[in-house]
């Protein structure tokens, strides 16, 4: 049985009677709605008495779990006035409650209603993303909550609208699972207004609750409507040891060691400098120099390129408990970038932590791995302004993804050498940050990556392109180790939708596939 609350305060009061018949279209025998409203009942009963005998209604001021309990009902989803039910939604809940009984939490995707009444906007989201959940709490109402769970829970917090992002929470807190029915079932009515200061400040709170001493501080987002939570570090700090691959390239390497030592507010590093047959006199002076500074080393490798080997053997010569592999062509923007991706690396479940990074011009260069484009992998939201919100306020919101890219990330020492490190043999220069973070991903762990550690990434100046000759042979090669690895050209990326493209990094909605 389903509970549909439609929330009076909400929308446009004069479109209720469109909300409640959108549910009359449904399997009206397992839904009953609930108006929930202050106003005087007379007055709404009249305007939906034609609909009484097609489903039925209950006028109350509040709603409780317990009494949805009371009353035998499996899930309580919200409605704003205006909004409408697809007439699919209880057939696709059943199915999905059965597939996964255990589920506290199931949400699926939505559009919106324009003043014809044609769909729009559609809002297709990943699958569970914890993360996305905490900095932007992205399914909003869009949403079917587990009665027992509230119930047992002991929420006390009235169902209605302006409480969802606390029924979501205490569904989270049960440690059941949340699932997601990748169709659309929700029609909203309108644009959704930005929250206001007293939802804001209240959401802030139920969430500083929610994750208690684990978190610092909870701040608000200025560029979109999404939190910023800033987790704990340890009295102790780890060291952390960063360490920058490079052949020659002493331009390059001069501004991203001097945007690091100016910009950074993390104390305890290390700078691990790999010269891989440097050969320019001006690099080799500029280098001896640097080996002389107190936080940096250099250390050679002298063998033919090889990404990944050059970082594995910089890893088993440093001394952090922490590893940050950053490129030579990196710089810093933000001073707190590294105590940014350190404070989400030392997280329990959390694996590699990406950065945000731009290109030179200030477009968007890297925010976050999507697994398929191209056959094998592609950037999230490539191309698009700096402050841009994104699509979902992606930009803006700490989440998790099935890999980020090695030109910035951090991940804890012992999860580095758990999976291996990255793969010397197979994967010389292309793809080994992708495969090293399926690797931390099979072993458990979420990988994530945050807004708030942005850096300059001058892409590949220093290596060149993979185009031509024996680099595009062994660029092939690599594309064919990725998918006969992990099959990323039939990859169903968790932290994408299936409904939006593969073939652009602008998360538009996927040509061949209708929006069902």
């Amino acid at each position: 049985m389903l509970a549909v609350a439609i929330d009076t305060s909400v929308g446009d009061a004069r479109k209720i009677q469109r909300t409640v018949a959108s549910l009359a279209r449904g399997q009206t025998e397992c839904i009953k709605c609930f108006i929930l409203t202050n106003a005087e009942v007379a007055s709404v009963q009249q305007e939906l008495s034609e609909l009484n005998a097609l489903v039925a209604i209950e006028y109350l001021t509040s709603l409780s779990a317990e009494k949805l309990e009371l009353e035998g009902f499996d899930f309580v989803t919200l409605l704003a006035c205006g909004d409408e039910l697809s007439e699919r939604c209880v057939l696709e809940l059943s199915v999905k409650s059965a597939v996964e009984p255990a589920a506290s939490l199931i949400y699926a995707d939505a559009d919106r209603l324009n003043g014809d009444k044609q769909r729009c906007m559609p809002s297709f989201f990943p699958e569970w993303n914890p993360d996305f959940f905490l900095s932007a709490n992205y399914f909003k109402q869009n949403c079917f909550w587990n009665v027992s769970t509230l119930k047992r829970e002991e929420h006390k917090t009235s169902i209605n609208w302006h409480n969802a992002f606390a029924l979501s929470l205490a569904c989270v807190a049960s440690g059941q699972s949340i699932k997601h029915i990748a169709k659309v079932l929700f029609h909203r009515n309108a644009i959704e207004d930005p929250l206001n200061a007293s939802q804001y400040n209240a959401e802030i709170e139920w969430l500083r609750e929610f994750l208690g001493e684990q978190i610092s501080k909870v701040e608000r987002n200025e560029f979109a409507n999404t939190f910023r939570v800033c987790w704990s570090l340890p009295q102790q700090l780890p060291k952390v040891s960063i360490i920058i691959p490079t052949r020659n390239a002493k331009s390059l390497v001069q501004t991203c060691i001097e945007s690091i030592l100016e910009k950074t507010d993390y104390p305890n590093f290390e700078i691990l400098l790999v010269d891989n047959q440097s050969d320019e006199p001006q690099s080799l002076t500029y280098f001896a120099e640097l080996n002389e500074h107190p936080l940096i080393r250099v250390i050679q490798y002298q063998y033919p390129f090889n990404y990944s080997a050059i970082n594995n053997y910089a890893v088993n010569h440093c001394d952090g408990e922490v590893i940050a592999l950053v490129n030579n062509d990196i710089e810093v923007i933000n001073d707190d970038w590294l105590t940014e991706m350190v404070s989400h690396a030392l997280r329990p479940n959390i694996g590699a932590v990406g950065a945000k990074l731009f290109y030179s011009d200030g477009m968007i260069q890297h925010a976050g791995v999507i697994i398929g484009f191209g056959g094998v992998a592609g950037h999230a939201h490539k191309n698009f302004p700096m402050k841009h919100a994104g699509y979902l306020d992606r930009l803006q919101s700490v989440q998790n993804f099935s890999a980020v890219t090695a030109a910035c990330l951090v991940v804890k020492r012992t999860i580095y050498e758990q999976v291996g490190g990255l793969n010397e043999d197979d994967l010389t220069v292309a793809f080994n940050d992708v495969d090293f973070c399926l690797k931390v991903q099979k072993a458990g762990y979420w990988n994530l990556w945050t807004p708030y550690a942005q850096l300059y990434h001058h892409e590949s100046v220093s290596r060149g392109t993979d185009q031509t000759g024996e680099k595009r042979k062994r660029f092939m090669a690599e594309i064919d180790y990725m998918k006969s690895t992990w099959k990323t050209d039939r990859f169903n990326d968790p932290a994408y939708s299936p409904h939006l493209t593969l073939k652009r990094e602008d998360f538009s909605v996927a040509e061949s596939e209708p929006v069902r």
